[in-house]
């Protein structure tokens, strides 16, 4: 399995909520968890990320090597 990251520095929010969902499900359904999902230091981005995979059952946490900017999906 490899480490799988999703980065979305350059989308905008609404980009984000129309495309984040279909990767983080192919790569679920790929066996790729978890998954880092690039955000940046903007909390709103943060906010998109964690309410559009709480809504679909996934675990969301920050990064385990303190970068903030990383969230992990699971």
């Amino acid at each position: 399995m490899d480490n799988i990251e999703i980065d979305l520095h350059g989308l905008t929010y609404n980009q984000v909520e129309e495309v984040l969902m279909n990767k983080v499900i192919l790569h679920y359904n790929r066996g790729n968890i978890p998954i880092k999902i690039i955000t940046g230091n903007s909390d709103k981005m943060k906010k998109i990320v964690k309410e559009q995979c709480e809504k679909h059952n996934f675990k969301v946490s920050d990064s385990w090597d303190g970068n903030t900017g990383v969230l992990l999906v699971s």
